[in-house]
């Protein structure tokens, strides 16, 4: 539903109190409500900021996965920020979002901060100046944004129950400056509150932070939504100045709200501020809603590709270039080995928010070959460098088919005690970590059985190790064999876990493979309903993982063999998505087990200079 804009002074007088309460909070996890009555329509938001997942985290389609916030940051090129901004708005209208919930502009005042990798600085003027070119890249194609975390939001566990001691010109000078710089220079759209406390009160109802700095001082005019699960009072939210309850369906708003009004603690003139926002919101994004897409531009265009490429090579960083190694100019007849478990396992981004599946992943093993041929490049891996198993995507399909992925069943009843039992919906997927909060059939009853099934063939035959980790219950079976068992008992969580560190701990199991046999695995998943935490998703999720059991030591011989066998010899080493990802933040600066085990030596094997990328 879209059209005219909004005349919204009328349409203010002719909302019923009723309808001005229901605009105040969202519709469902990603759209705001409508009003049919008065066709005002739903807005559709969906994460970045390094792309636009949609509004499905299952599922969903694919997407321009951009370099890291922190690459972006370190090409220190305004113009390539507001490339991206622009790239950023088209891909929104192709999937419909009329809202992105980025940049991050919190500061990155420790290396160990979970969401640091979706920050573009740990400077304020950096980070504000870069969102700013980059707000107004995506603004000015009619998407607008909502600019994060405000403010101080410079930790990841715990963040609920933190309260931030902070003295005002320490807000001033580093944690309010890039959202200030981007008020100034990009007027954002949207602002979205951090989840903790400041000084004692929630960012969300902090009328000083909402009232007295954003809109007074700053005289900003736009939309505040809470982060996702993020309002935590009625009146209080309200009265701060928080427009936007997200997500849907209301918990702190709706009838709460209505009494609030009757019961005088707040004023129909404030919902009548409060609906402002939101009316006004929607006439800036018009554009966005009247969007028609265009198949020419869809999907993964080589335009796309050209500022993915300028990022990642404009945010390479050299640290350090002792005797000259670097560039490399290498003739025809030297041999590359490229070493570490990231040579075909990259990191293409951290976990949580930020995350979705990109159209393509180039490893560091593909662009080398692209680049000097196939043969004269040898791989090692040295080391694992996981914390949890990594997922099982690759040489599975599903059962009785050569199409890649898994099939689902879900169902009303046991269908192990019922054989019979017929299915309520069935899909496949791709994708081996699967988060069913925000994309279930309507068919599906919040309470259900699900069986995940897939066929595995076998590359060679070696241990294989199995994992899974769920948010319910569940099993994993190999063959009809039961390897895993996460429905009986689970263990007591004694670190952080995927899936926004809500899943169980991981447990695995090893198994003994053939080349080129095929193994059924099936998952078997029980969802219980469950009442949503702040930030939590409910139940019924999972992650199917396996890789090969290496020997450490014949691992890290085959590197060093590799690296004095070879003219060039490149180490490529880091964290991943386990280390860095939202609701956790790391403990310590180390590397993966095995990891620094592996440079040190390497280098000493290697006949010359050993490049090593981080």
């Amino acid at each position: 539903m879209s059209g005219a804009l909004i005349n919204v002074p009328r349409t203010i007088m002719d909302l019923t109190l009723e309808e001005k309460i229901k605009l105040l909070a969202g519709k469902d996890t990603w759209t705001t409500q409508a009003i049919d009555r008065l066709k005002i329509p739903s807005i559709t938001t969906s994460d970045g900021p390094h792309g636009v997942r949609g509004t499905a985290f299952f599922n969903g389609p694919p997407g321009c996965l951009l370099p890291s916030a922190t690459a972006m940051g370190a090409t220190f090129d305004t113009e390539l920020m507001h490339s991206v901004g622009e790239m950023l708005a088209a891909e929104a209208k192709e999937k419909g979002c009329h809202v992105i919930l980025a940049p991050t502009v919190c500061l990155q005042r420790s290396p160990l901060i979970g969401r640091g990798f979706e920050a573009f600085a740990e400077d304020p003027f950096l980070s504000g100046t870069l969102a700013s070119t980059y707000i107004n890249g995506v603004q000015a194609n009619g998407v607008g944004v909502s600019i994060k975390h405000y403010a101080a939001h410079d930790q990841s566990t715990m963040s609920i129950e933190d309260s931030i001691r902070v003295s005002e010109r320490t807000m001033r000078e580093i944690h309010l400056l890039p959202f200030q710089i981007a008020v100034k220079n990009a007027n954002p759209w949207c602002f979205m509150t951090a989840y903790h406390r400041i000084n004692g009160t929630h960012a969300s109802e902090d009328p000083w932070l909402l009232g007295d700095i954003l809109r007074k001082e700053w005289g900003w005019d736009g939309l505040i939504m809470s982060d996702w699960f993020g309002t935590y009072s009625t009146s209080e939210a309200v009265n701060a100045g928080l427009d936007l309850e997200m997500p849907g369906p209301a918990r702190w708003r709706g009838e709460l709200l209505m009494w609030a009004v009757l019961c005088r603690k707040v004023k129909e003139a404030t919902i009548d501020e409060r609906v402002r926002s939101v009316l006004n919101l929607i006439n800036k994004v018009q554009p966005a809603l009247e969007h028609r897409r265009d198949e020419r531009t869809q999907g993964d265009t080589e335009e796309k590709r050209r500022v993915c490429r300028k990022v990642a090579s404009d945010s390479i960083v050299l640290l350090k270039n002792e005797r000259s190694v670097l560039p490399q100019n290498p003739s025809s007849e030297q041999t590359f080995g490229l070493i570490g478990p990231a040579v075909r396992l990259p990191a293409v981004s951290g976990g949580g928010s930020a995350d979705l599946v990109p159209y393509y992943v180039s490893t560091p093993l593909d662009a080398i070959n692209d680049i000097v041929g196939e043969g004269r490049v040898k791989t090692a891996m040295g080391c694992h460098g996981h914390l949890f198993t990594p997922l099982l995507s690759s040489n599975v399909t599903v059962p009785g088919t050569n199409q890649p992925g898994y099939i689902l069943n879900w169902f009303e009843e046991n269908f192990e005690e019922n054989p019979d039992a017929t299915p309520l919906y069935t899909t496949t997927t791709t994708q081996a970590q699967m988060y069913f909060a925000d994309s279930l059939s309507k068919g599906v009853p919040s309470a259900y059985w699900l069986r995940v099934k897939t066929c595995l063939t076998a590359t060679k035959t070696a241990k294989v190790q199995f994992g899974l980790c769920v948010i319910g219950k569940g099993r994993l079976y190999v063959d009809g064999k039961q390897v895993i068992d996460l429905f009986t008992s689970q263990p007591k969580k004694t670190m952080h876990t995927p899936m926004f560190n809500q899943a169980s701990m991981e447990l695995t199991a090893d198994v003994e493979v053939e080349v080129r046999k095929s193994y059924e695995v099936c998952v078997v998943l029980r969802n219980e309903a469950a009442i949503p935490g702040v930030g939590a998703l409910s139940a019924g999720e999972l992650r199917i993982s396996c890789c090969e059991k290496i020997d450490k030591k014949q691992a890290l011989d085959e590197a060093l063999r590799l690296a004095k066998s070879v003219d060039i010899p490149i180490l490529i080493a880091g964290l991943n998505a386990d280390y860095e990802s939202e609701a956790v933040d790391r403990k310590s600066l180390d590397l993966p087990p095995g990891v620094d085990e592996l440079i040190e030596p390497t280098a000493h094997a290697a006949r010359r200079r050993l490049p090593r990328i981080y």
